[in-house]
């Protein structure tokens, strides 16, 4: 408990700066930079051109996925690591039950790092050669997306594309 008005000063800067540091990621996410958005954009579109030649159904991009997605890039980009899991050990399941987004019964996820250009091109390349990362592109069973691109202090971009099954309608 402060003791001073020094003090008391003191630690209602330590707070604000905690809460504009420490807000969620995704909130920070919502200024988006439009030539990112326009990669995000265009990675939708390569990936359902890839699903549609092997005659699947699209992915519907839902923007609260697209939140969840950007907010785990951001995440990497920041702190310099590239995995499904944060160093605290959020997976993408933990990660899309925390923003409150419910309902879907399958999940997946691909994240890639790349400093070439054109960073789309690369990305789709490397998880079409990944069966792991293919599997989730060309899984007959997701029908839904969230994408995120962020991009580091260095230049390298950070993607993270989330999958999921939701009930049809």
């Amino acid at each position: 408990m402060p003791r001073t008005p020094g003090q008391a000063a003191g630690f209602l800067i330590g707070l604000w700066l905690a809460i504009v540091l420490l807000q969620p990621l995704g909130a920070r996410a919502d200024q988006t930079d439009p030539a990112l958005a326009a990669l995000e954009s265009a990675l939708h579109q390569d990936i359902n051109a890839v699903r549609s030649e092997h005659h699947l159904i699209e992915l519907r991009r839902i923007p609260e996925l697209d939140a969840v997605a950007s907010a785990h890039s951001h995440d990497m980009a920041t702190r310099h690591y590239m995995s499904h899991d944060t160093p605290e050990g959020l997976n993408p399941v933990d990660r899309i039950a925390r923003s409150g987004f419910d309902g879907f019964s399958l999940a997946g996820e691909n994240v890639g790092m790349t400093s070439l250009a054109p960073p789309n091109r690369e990305i789709v390349q490397g998880w079409l050669h990944s069966p792991v990362h293919r599997d989730n592109v060309l899984a007959p069973a997701f029908n839904a997306t969230g994408i995120g691109i962020a991009r580091a202090s260095d230049g390298s971009f950070y993607y993270t594309q989330l999958y999921v099954t939701l009930p049809r309608r």
